[in-house]
């Protein structure tokens, strides 16, 4: 393999490189090789008009089986793509009879990226210029994200899930998607008790059904829709990037930030029967709008997304310094985070009697009104694409 990572490829070599690749995507996975399909690896002389590398599934009676041909001289993360997505593949289709089911990108450039730049990276190929380090050491996705996402916050899930074609046509944005895609690849192999459920996973999509389905079945316990899994992964890659990015964070960035924490995406149907249309609501409206049970869980998110920021944005103070607006709304923030923060902590001790008995305690209807009303006059400046002034000094509690 020369400097510029292209590997020049030979039976031996490509031999190797296969079972360094299979290796590592089982360890991803946490399975066992139950290798059951054919896979045939056909080696072409270099040639313009041909594909660098491509795969052929082919459906015969007794199951799916597939040819890799690739080109003599291939760039090293191309071929190890490759490999990971039929081994894929393979494993996806071993008990499906109907037609193929395809492997979502996030999942397939997710452990692609994990392999080559948290494992064992360019070893995967052989080198004939030195011995082969066995990989066998712990997932480190930070250093595999933070040259791919290069400060910027992860993708979000929807995104990961549908990338635009614009972006994996930019060599930029792609290396986004990678990263982002390697956290969640990692994030989810310690969900489901830690016991492989990445690669239980990867066995339901032989069922004839979306990933999108195989997904929240497989992950049952944790997610019960997509809008679920969204806001999981908005804590996940938000604490992620808070630890990236204290070092890069711009004051745009963080305002940017600090109003896609501000509101929360909800889905409401305009008739009983209607399909739920998504609609962004802010906190102050949880509060006066939702029964205290189901605000919980939202305010407890919101709160953890918000002193985060709240910490970020005070890094940032002493790092570079901020400009008064933007110190104005870190005030406020602050302020902020103390409203909610006495709201929630008075509101859970007394919602639980005022809702079996079906009316709320007056004291509790206070509570939320007066809290809002303070919420709602904060969230205005803090939302406002305007410059804010400088906060007044608080003239209560």
């Amino acid at each position: 393999m020369d400097q510029g990572g292209v590997a020049t490829l030979s039976p031996p070599v490509l031999s190797v490189a296969c079972e360094r690749v299979k290796a590592g995507v089982l360890r991803v996975l946490r399975l066992e090789d139950h290798h059951r399909g054919s896979v045939v690896v056909r080696i072409f002389k270099a040639d313009s008009r041909r594909l660098p590398a491509r795969i052929v599934a082919t459906q015969y009676t007794d199951g799916w089986r597939y040819a890799l041909e690739l080109q003599e001289r291939l760039d090293s993360t191309l071929l190890v793509r490759t490999l990971v997505e039929v081994l894929l593949l393979e494993i996806a289709n071993r008990e499906n009879e109907g037609s193929l089911s395809p492997i979502p990108l996030w999942l397939s450039e997710g452990i692609t990226t994990l392999l080559m730049v948290a494992e064992s990276g360019p070893e995967l190929v052989p080198q004939m210029d030195r011995d082969f380090r066995d990989p066998r050491r712990p997932l480190d996705p930070v250093a595999a994200i933070a040259g791919r996402t290069a400060g910027r916050a992860p993708l979000g899930f929807e995104t990961l899930a549908q990338p635009p074609e614009a972006m994996l046509g930019d060599t930029n944005r792609f290396a986004w998607f990678q990263g982002s895609s390697a956290l969640l690849v990692h994030q989810l192999r310690s969900l489901g008790g830690n016991s492989g459920s990445l690669g239980r996973l990867v066995v339901s999509f032989n069922r004839p059904l979306n990933w999108q389905t195989g997904f929240l079945r497989t992950y049952s316990a944790e997610f019960s829709s997509l809008l679920d899994v969204e806001k999981w992964w908005g804590v996940v890659s938000m604490a992620f990037h808070v630890q990236d990015a204290a070092r890069r964070m711009t004051p745009e960035a963080w305002t940017g930030q600090m109003r896609s924490v501000l509101t929360e995406t909800v889905e409401v149907a305009a008739t009983t029967n209607g399909v739920p249309e998504r609609r962004r609501v802010k906190i102050s409206q949880i509060l006066e709008e939702w029964p205290y049970p189901a605000q919980q869980p939202v305010l407890q998110r919101k709160l953890f997304q918000l002193r985060m920021l709240l910490g970020l944005g005070e890094s940032m103070a002493r790092r570079d310094g901020l400009d008064e607006s933007t110190r104005a709304r870190l005030v406020l923030l602050d302020r902020f985070i103390d409203g909610l923060t006495r709201y929630q902590e008075a509101r859970s001790g007394r919602s639980a009697e005022a809702d079996r008995r079906g009316a709320p305690d007056p004291r509790v209807r206070l509570l939320v009104s007066s809290t809002a009303d303070r919420l709602k006059a904060i969230e205005q400046d803090l939302l406002s694409p305007a410059q804010v002034p400088p906060a007044p000094s608080p003239t209560g509690p």
